[in-house]
């Protein structure tokens, strides 16, 4: 009996260094705070009244209370470990949604997003158009943002109400659009607000972001199959 106690006032006591020694080392200069301070002592307290209370256990059923003790300290220290690496966790599952739904980007930095080239050759992105999902197909050799005719409809426009005044030469000819304004384009961390863009009069299967989207931006590449956007 004498043996177990001491066995659970160890686990305890490396128990709750262990605690410390984390939070110490994550907190840093935050500990010269009184109030930061006096919330550690009050955690040590704690530890040494839950330790207490065990040693009253230990009457009743030795063996449960010191595997109880063990479990409770991995599970203490597991979730320091997790808060201590939560950047580090929160930058891995960002580029595993980024793998698993490529539309939606892989965040780079907080103002830059990158997207892996489709299997058809080009660039597919995701944006959010005024609250409304849009696909895009963003594409360099536009000058516009164009939007195709179910983009605009989705976007609340009245295609029977939009002056189809301009003129644009394509590879397929002559096309018309119709000139209209964005509110807001949200694409990850990028946020353009006000966009000039055109609504396609034939149909298309994409809408594209073109040059007018990319000369707002702070920088555009292409590296190892990434097209990678800064604002």
């Amino acid at each position: 009996m004498q043996g177990k106690r001491w066995l659970v006032w160890a686990i305890v006591i490396v128990g709750g260094i262990s605690i410390m020694s984390l939070l110490g080392s994550q907190m840093g200069g935050a500990l010269d705070d009184e109030h930061t301070r006096m919330r550690l002592v009050y955690l040590v307290g704690l530890l040494v009244l839950i330790g207490g209370s065990l040693f009253v256990r230990l009457r009743y059923d030795t063996g449960r209370t010191i595997s109880q003790l063990a479990i409770w300290v991995a599970i203490f220290a597991g979730l320091i470990l997790v808060y201590s690496f939560r950047f580090e966790f929160g930058a891995l599952g960002d580029r595993l949604r980024g793998e698993l739904m490529p539309l939606d980007g892989r965040l780079e930095g907080p103002t830059s997003i990158s997207y892996p080239v489709a299997e058809n050759g080009h660039f597919l992105v995701r944006a959010t158009l005024d609250g409304v999902p849009i696909d895009f197909t963003v594409d360099t050799g536009a000058t516009e943002i164009v939007l195709s005719p179910r983009a605009a409809e989705r976007l609340g426009f009245d295609l029977d109400r939009l002056s189809f005044t301009k003129v644009a030469q394509t590879a397929n000819g002559l096309v018309r659009g119709a000139p209209i304004e964005i509110g807001e384009l949200t694409l990850g961390p990028i946020v353009m607000r006000n966009l000039p863009a055109t609504v396609n009069e034939a149909d298309m299967p994409d809408s594209l972001l073109g040059m007018e989207f990319l000369h707002r931006l702070r920088a555009w590449r292409v590296e190892n199959g990434r097209l990678t956007l800064e604002q």
